[in-house]
């Protein structure tokens, strides 16, 4: 699974660049699911619409995303860590992964800045 995820945010950063929503798209299960956490609490958001936010990024992300850690939880789902930039502001993401297969079933995340 360590590898899914890597490729996952490889596949992130091209879509964001080549704005391919195809590219993160297709790392997700049929019913999958996509929650994450704002300042204001969780939301659930659709599949299309977390990959057409991500796309957004084009002009504002200031380079790659850095895997700082992919681990594998006691109730078998799996963590990573990315730190990025995005308009010369440094933030990072955590995000919980489950698999169904080598598709992603669901992922929850939580953004953060530096600041």
């Amino acid at each position: 699974m360590k590898n899914l995820i890597e490729k996952y945010w490889e596949d992130m950063l091209t879509a964001i660049t080549t704005q391919d929503k195809v590219k993160i798209t297709q790392h997700f299960a049929k019913n999958a699911t996509y929650k994450f956490r704002p300042a204001d609490g969780m939301m659930d958001i659709a599949i299309e619409d977390m990959a057409a936010g991500c796309l957004s990024y084009k002009n504002t992300l200031d380079g790659g995303k850095n895997i700082e850690r992919i681990d594998q939880l006691k109730d078998g789902s799996w963590v990573s860590i990315i730190t990025s930039s995005v308009s010369k502001k440094p933030y990072f993401i955590t995000s919980y992964f489950k698999f169904e297969g080598d598709k992603i079933k669901e992922l929850t995340e939580y953004y953060g800045d530096f600041g």
